[in-house]
């Protein structure tokens, strides 16, 4: 070999040895974290997206008191708090 390469048999061996090495490593890793990791409770899960709907002025800012042109058009529904109505 060159006597300026800085890169011989031994180093190039061991530079290849440590980089197996550290592909393995990923595997125990992830082999000791799926023994630690607590089995999860939901068994499925409901997501929604809808496109549309009516807008949050119509279902939360409903406005009772107001006119017919500034009042939300859904009918309100009285809840068991007092002075709170919900659509």
């Amino acid at each position: 070999m060159n006597a300026f390469h800085p890169l011989n048999r031994r180093s190039a061996l061991r530079v290849g040895g440590l980089g197996l090495l550290g592909l393995n490593m990923r595997k125990l890793f992830a082999a000791e974290e799926a023994k630690s990791r607590i089995a999860p409770k939901a068994k499925s899960v409901v997501f929604l997206f809808q496109w549309g709907g009516p807008s949050q002025l119509d279902m939360f800012d409903m406005k009772p008191d107001a006119p017919d042109g500034i009042r939300s058009p859904h009918k309100w529904i009285d809840t068991n708090l007092p002075g709170v109505i919900t659509n």
